[in-house]
């Protein structure tokens, strides 16, 4: 086992490289980007750390607690000499870098590569952190239109039993996700415009119609060789059929993680009054992103 020290300094080492973070809706394409970006020889990309939910978090409400309770301890028993010094809000964020660089490393671990990421939808909330922990990070955001979305997300995680009110239960689960498409859209614009040179979005949509140049973008992005070979090698090896194991985009299988594999699948599930209501909250999505309402 290595000694703190050196573990620390190997950490120090990795924070030199290029770290890059990806995010986007759940069912919007981030596994898909994911695995592509993880491809390419020089580039280390896995996902899911979840590092908002079970290290940010978790760590805030530790040392909250961890706070309080010294303040209570010195009041208590060491008021005559002042007590033991109480954590700063500082020491969260240095604990939860410390954690994301283990967790790179680890995952990294017998690559030899420039660009070493993570991939995790919600990442798009905690982008700002990572940010001011990890200044020269690069940070990748995809889009999809929001009603492909919720009809993958509606067959994958949902669907109707026997005896229920598919209409209805549909309907509610719509509108108990817009709230979060729409809030997860507006943190990574915001992201792009407080950071412009290291934050790109891509979308769903253009990885399937224009996936040489897109792809080519996101390496050159990164710092990566983004030559002709490179990028057709890494775009066959996460390929529909390759990531199914021969079924080819358009043939749906529910249930799984990659469920049909194309653009516009939401008229097969949407009725027109979800797709007016998908609109009215989620409209300005469409010309900001480039997508037929």
């Amino acid at each position: 086992m290595e000694t703190w020290r050196e573990q620390q300094q190997r950490l120090a080492d990795l924070a030199e490289r290029q770290l890059f973070f990806v995010g986007g809706a759940p069912r919007s394409g981030t596994t898909w980007l994911q695995q592509v970006l993880d491809a390419h020889p020089d580039v280390s990309c896995r996902g899911e750390g979840l590092f908002l939910q079970q290290l940010a978090m978790p760590l805030e409400r530790m040392m909250a607690q961890r706070r309080e309770a010294i303040a209570a301890k010195n009041a208590r028993v060491f008021a005559h000499s002042g007590g033991y010094p109480l954590p700063e809000a500082e020491d969260a964020e240095f604990l939860l870098g410390t954690a994301i660089l283990l967790a790179l490393h680890r995952h990294s671990a017998g690559k030899a590569c420039r660009a070493i990421g993570e991939k995790t939808p919600e990442n798009v909330f905690l982008f700002p952190r990572l940010k001011r922990l990890f200044p020269a990070a690069r940070f990748i955001g995809i889009a999809r239109d929001p009603r492909d979305v919720l009809t993958s997300a509606w067959h994958f995680f949902h669907g109707a039993a026997p005896g229920d009110d598919a209409a209805a239960k549909k309907t509610a689960f719509i509108r108990s996700a817009l709230p979060s498409l729409n809030d997860g859209a507006r943190a990574m614009i915001e992201m792009g415009k407080r950071d412009p040179g290291g934050c790109m979005t891509v979308t769903y949509e253009a990885l399937k119609a224009a996936p040489v140049p897109t792809v080519a973008a996101l390496f050159r992005f990164l710092g990566v060789p983004d030559a002709e070979d490179v990028v057709a090698d890494c775009l066959a090896r996460t390929a529909f059929a390759r990531l199914t194991g021969g079924r080819p985009a358009g043939v749906e299988q529910n249930g799984s993680f990659f469920r049909k594999g194309v653009v516009g699948d939401w008229r097969s599930t949407l009725t027109p009054e979800m797709n007016a209501m998908v609109l009215r909250e989620l409209g300005w999505m469409f010309s900001h992103f480039g997508w037929q309402a």
